[in-house]
């Protein structure tokens, strides 16, 4: 089915699934109305094969969702920034999750696009070849089917710690809040999640994990939590 009808067999399926539901939970819906209250956020890339709910056995109303092509978080990004924001302080979420994927095309492109081809993604992607560049030495000597998974892995970490440096998990922890920065990978070749990361629950526990993750940091990360913790403790 394509063209003009081309989102009818989108409709016929969620028909079929709310009254599926329905029919198993009358209340089920009414009480997804009432408001949410979920536990997580996840920040996952915007692959059409890695959905939120699908890949970790959950319920609509369970995870707060933010996803971008390459799973960045960037503090100048407003859209992740305001998702941040209001799923830690004002919906209170407890896990605040970084997904990344291995087989990622953004991560495959920081180490195949040239940087002078021009386009909006190749711009976003620039990011992901920070995190690259910091490896420039490990992955000179990997072997080239070793590189991509471990990038993959290596920027995950990066955005995890980059969560841990943002403004309202600053203000969370500063408040008291209790909540954890994970990072995870999804492997599609076995459809399992892989820890690679905390969790994480204040920004010095951010700079003594990072040690143990030499390998996927370059100790670039070490230095970043170091300077904000120092500039901090002067204000």
């Amino acid at each position: 089915m394509s063209g003009v009808n081309g989102v009818e067999k989108l409709l016929q399926n969620n028909s079929e699934w709310a009254e599926k539901v329905s029919a198993h939970n009358p209340g089920f819906f009414p009480e997804l109305a009432k408001g949410q209250t979920p536990e997580y956020l996840w920040i996952g890339c915007a692959d059409s094969r890695v959905v939120t709910n699908f890949v970790t056995g959950t319920k609509p109303g369970d995870v707060f969702c933010h996803r971008n092509v390459g799973n960045l978080v960037l503090h100048t990004d407003m859209n992740c920034m305001s998702a941040l924001e209001y799923s830690v302080l004002h919906l209170k979420v407890k896990h605040v999750i970084v997904c990344g994927h291995y087989g990622c095309g953004a991560v495959n492109a920081s180490l195949t696009l040239p940087q002078k081809s021009s386009g909006v993604v190749n711009c976003w992607i620039a990011h992901i070849r920070d995190v690259r560049n910091a490896h420039a030495e490990q992955l000179k000597n990997m072997a080239p089917e070793e590189k991509l998974p471990f990038m993959c892995e290596a920027n995950a970490i990066r955005q995890a710690f980059n969560v841990c440096t943002a403004p309202a998990i600053q203000a969370a922890w500063a408040g008291g809040q209790e909540v954890y920065v994970h990072a995870l990978v999804f492997d599609l070749a076995t459809g399992k999640l892989k820890r690679l990361a905390g969790p994480i629950s204040s920004l010095q526990q951010a700079a003594d994990a990072e040690a143990g993750h030499a390998k996927h940091t370059a100790g670039q990360i070490s230095k970043d939590l170091a300077d904000v913790l120092s500039f901090e403790s002067t204000m």
